[in-house]
């Protein structure tokens, strides 16, 4: 099973969140395995070697630190493939 999130404004403190209350609130034990992060995370620049890049201001620790923050889950993190999100027309 999985909890999927789709805000248009994701964040490290959402995402944190969610996966304290997928514990405390029982849905791990009753099955759910995966946290899904799909898209909107991307900063609107890449880096300087042309990378993509989480937003600094939503996620200032990083995917790796949210990655293992929620690590007794299996995690999700997509991107889109186009030349700009689906948000507000933002460049990947």
């Amino acid at each position: 099973m999985q909890f999927s999130v789709l805000f248009l404004m994701h964040s490290e403190k959402l995402f944190m969140r969610m996966a304290d209350l997928m514990v405390s609130e029982g849905y791990k034990d009753a099955g759910y395995e995966y946290v899904n992060m799909d898209d909107c995370w991307l900063a609107p620049e890449r880096d300087s070697s042309g990378r993509l890049q989480p937003d600094p201001v939503r996620f200032p620790n990083g995917m790796r630190a949210l990655a293992d923050y929620v690590s007794s889950f299996q995690c999700f993190i997509t991107s889109d493939v186009g030349i700009t999100l689906y948000v507000k027309n933002r460049p990947l």
